[in-house]
């Protein structure tokens, strides 16, 4: 199983995994179609709201949480893998990105 998915790799699938944005304080823009998440619930395994089949994307600011707690989900069997770079990554990759629900 991969560990993390490239930007550009994750834009060209995107419509086969789930997004998840785990960041603590995130801006007001986000990667299209994701849903927030709260990274501590991901990561101690309280509040996990997807299935262990399913193929799940992480992200953070930088790439360093999602890392680390997309390995821990598959510790547990769960098939999550982290965004290369997280959202800075992929804003400078120069990808799309849409508001954030208020």
């Amino acid at each position: 199983m991969k560990e993390r998915i490239a930007p550009r790799e994750l834009r060209a699938s995107a419509a086969s995994v789930k997004i998840y944005d785990i960041r603590k304080e995130p801006d007001e823009r986000k990667i299209p179609g994701s849903m927030p998440v709260e990274g501590a619930a991901l990561e101690n395994g309280t509040a996990i709201p997807f299935a262990k089949d399913e193929e799940v994307v992480l992200y953070c600011g930088s790439g360093n949480s999602c890392s680390r707690i997309a390995k821990a989900l598959r510790e547990r069997g769960y098939n999550a893998v982290a965004l290369e770079g997280g959202y800075k990554g992929w804003v400078s990759e120069g990808l799309p990105t849409e508001e954030r629900a208020t």
